[in-house]
Formats: C-alpha cells, structure tokens, sequence
C-alpha cells in the first residue's frame, strides 16, 4: 500500500489523532495510540490498527514492512506533525492508532485485581508484569487508571495487546464471581500474614497506591498477605508490591511448566 503523506498539523485526521490524549476522546473513537516502533509493531501484531504513521526514517523499517503486508493504512508524516500527535518529549517516528476491542477473559489461573490504581505508570507496568507472568487478565475498577492513556500503553511495552484487560463497573460483583468459580482471593494489605497458602488459581488484588483496597474489597478476600520487609522502608510502591505478589502465586500456579 503506498504512503499517504501528510505534512500539516492542521489536517483533519490529524486534529483527531492529537485529540486521543483526552481519555474521553479515546472513549468515544473507540480509539487509541501506541507509540515507539515496539509498541506499534505489538500492536499490528496482536490487535486490529487502523493506521501506523511513520516519519522518513521509519519508511524501510519491520513495522512499515508488516502494515504494508496486513494492507494497514501508512501515513508517511513530518517530524512536525510525529511530535504534534505524541505525548513522548522525543517521538521515535511511528505510532499507530489502534481500535479498542470488546475482551472478554478465563476465570482461571492467574488473575491480576487492581482497585482505583491511579498512576497509569503503575498500571502500566503491572500490566506488563501480569503478562510476563502468564496472567489470565487484568481486571480494573472504573476509577482506575486509564491504560489506553500514551504514558500507561508506553509502561506496559506491549503487553496491553497480549492479555484481557477489563474495566469493571461493579468490580464487587465481578470478585463475587470469582469467588463462586473457585478463585481464592488474595489481597495486598497491611494487616495480611506473612505467608501465602498453596495456590492452584488466584486474584491478587492490588488497591489504590495511597489508601490501599477499600474496606469492602479487603472483607471478600480469602486471604491477606503482607509483603515480608527487613529493611527501615514502611512499605513499597504499589507495582513493586503487586510484581512479588504475582511471582510468588505464579510459581506456585504454574509449577509443572517450570519443571
């Protein structure tokens, strides 16, 4: 498919584009931005893009490569409009604008809880965390962190195009069903024991980097862990946190594969 070349910030396509940073935008579009040559070939992989604009360094890379050969539309930009369209300080030259997609999950495994997690760079990055640990999903609550914002896609380096994630407008009841298939809960909290049962499936549930999971979603837990710590810190960052939470079930989760 030959290049579209588009020189000016005041196109019309690209007036839509630069209004994705807006999560009300996204919503509405049903459509957002993977940014950085990994993030853009991620998602021509793995999900359904509409576009991939590229600046002229990128003409002859893989990700120009593969949207010519899944008949995606390229627009051969200027550095002008690449920066106008990214939120990065210094764009790498392709993005790609990708269309949100109806996920459905496995209540099995490994599941990954997230209420009212704020910071997209921690959500980011326990998304890429989840994947990395053959999570099942990620399940947020609506107040959460939007992932689709540039900075959450960025932290997740891809991952958010491997795994179900799922915003829950009643996560309560989503952790019910859970619950009711198997699934023992487990919750980060202060007030947790030190020592994790044997696991064969488990929700690890992560709450908001400040407050911690509300009262209601710590009382539907099956267990409470606390991270044990032997050094002066009081606690730890809340991606840090749910990273070792995952590990630990994980291992005990998929033990046969490590073998």
């Amino acid at each position: 498919m030959k290049a579209e070349s588009i020189t000016s910030t005041r196109n019309e396509y690209i007036k839509k584009l630069r209004k994705l940073q807006q999560k009300k935008e996204r919503e509405a579009e049903g459509l957002f931005l993977a940014e950085g040559i990994l993030c853009a070939g991620e998602a021509m992989q793995y999900a359904d893009v509409e576009a991939l604009l590229l600046t002229e360094k990128y003409m002859d890379s893989d990700a120009a490569k593969m949207a010519e050969e899944k008949n995606i539309r390229i627009l051969l930009v200027s550095d002008a409009v690449m920066e106008a369209v990214s939120s990065a300080k210094n764009p790498q030259g392709a993005l790609a604008v990708v269309k949100k997609q109806q996920q459905d999950y496995k209540k099995e495994g490994l599941i990954l809880v997230l209420e009212d997690v704020s910071d997209p760079q921690n959500v980011g990055t326990m998304i890429r965390t989840a994947d990395a640990m053959g999570a099942s999903a990620v399940l947020l609550s609506k107040n959460a962190a939007d992932c689709y914002s540039p900075a959450c896609v960025r932290a997740t380096m891809g991952s958010v195009f491997h795994i179900p994630i799922l915003y829950l407008d009643d996560l309560y009841a989503e952790l019910s069903a859970l619950k009711n298939a198997g699934i023992p809960l487990v919750a980060g909290h202060l007030r947790g024991k030190s020592s994790l049962p044997v696991l064969s499936n488990a929700a690890i549930m992560i709450g908001n980097e400040t407050r911690g999971l509300s009262d209601k979603i710590s009382e539907m837990a099956d267990v409470l862990y606390r991270i044990p710590m032997f050094g002066r810190a009081e606690s730890l960052n809340a991606a840090i946190a749910a990273g070792i939470m995952m590990q630990k079930a994980s291992e005990m989760i998929f033990a046969e594969k490590m073998n």
